[in-house]
């Protein structure tokens, strides 16, 4: 096997508390091995990255030469959202994933392994997926990109306490750093309380008064592998905002177990999902926020959600 254009691996090196590292390591070592050329862009600082793919995107490179990005699915973002705001914005991204969750990988079927991912990129095989992409009431010309989902309440909570504890970076040291969302959605189950929601489509106006997760979303999964909305897909060119009103313990924990086991908490009356290309969503009490598991402030939001799309090499 033989690749003769060169890779542009874009990595953050403290992603998934230095798993990042580990796995470009691996990958480092492959090239050398099959005599791949390779330039590497390090973003060890918020927004870095995004600033160096810009650079990148706005100088003169052969069409054969890849973007490869090495990090958690918070860095794909960044990434992803440089790229859009460039010159060159359909510039294809390969993605080696290293974060705790993934949930991106999983929806477009691609691999955490190094070895196996060279083999992939050799394919070169270019694909055109769904991102979401949203705009806030506050600066309605600034538009923003998501490739999983962009929740408000519970699983935003879950998301705030994760990022923040020293066990999820202890965890991580064994792989095991996705366990630390179940022990705080337990936490998170008595803490949060509900909120109304205001969700509007070109077709519709909703509104919930008991609000307990609001999550738009571009694929089933989010927290690590739990598929809250199986039907969900990156190729339906459409978005879905799902809302969870809240249920009780032992309604919550039937739920939460038909989730896990078969789907079939999608027929239950307290979950709802609106689905569209172009979806309004606002809050009307503060709450904790998450895009793509990276988690922001409580506040109350107004958020105009619109189906978008970029190119993956798969």
């Amino acid at each position: 096997m033989k690749v003769t254009s060169q890779l542009n691996i874009f990595l953050n090196p403290i992603s998934g508390n230095g798993k990042a590292l580990q796995v470009y390591r691996k990958l480092k070592q492959l090239l050398q091995k099959e005599e791949i050329q390779y330039q590497t862009y390090i973003g060890p600082h918020p927004n870095s990255l995004y600033t160096r793919v810009q650079e990148y995107a706005a100088s003169p490179h052969p069409a054969e030469e890849v973007i490869v990005v090495i990090g958690r699915d918070g860095t794909f973002n960044e990434v992803l959202n440089g790229l859009k705001h460039s010159p060159r914005p359909n510039l294809p991204l390969a993605y080696l994933p290293a974060g705790s969750g993934n949930d991106f990988a999983r929806a477009a079927g691609l691999t955490t392994d190094p070895q196996e991912f060279i083999k992939r990129i050799s394919q070169a095989k270019t694909v055109t997926v769904d991102c979401g992409s949203f705009t806030y009431a506050s600066e309605p010309e600034k538009r923003h990109y998501f490739v999983n989902n962009f929740g408000i309440g519970f699983d935003a909570y879950v998301v705030h306490l994760s990022n923040n504890q020293k066990l999820k970076n202890e965890l991580n040291h064994f792989h095991l750093g996705k366990f630390i969302y179940g022990l705080n959605i337990l936490s998170v189950l008595r803490k949060q309380n509900t909120f109304a929601v205001t969700i509007k489509t070109a077709e519709k106006s909703y509104h919930y008064g008991d609000a307990y997760f609001v999550t738009t979303t571009n694929h089933p999964y989010f927290g690590g592998g739990i598929a809250i909305l199986p039907s969900a897909n990156i190729e339906s060119h459409v978005l879905d905002t799902v809302v969870v009103e809240k249920p009780g313990l032992g309604k919550f924990i039937r739920l939460f177990a038909k989730l896990l086991k078969d789907g079939s908490h999608v027929t239950d009356p307290q979950f709802h999902d609106i689905q569209a290309k172009e979806i309004h969503v606002e809050t009307h009490k503060p709450q904790y926020r998450q895009i793509d598991g990276e988690d922001g402030e409580r506040a109350s939001y107004a958020v105009t959600f619109r189906i978008d799309h970029f190119n993956l090499i798969k």
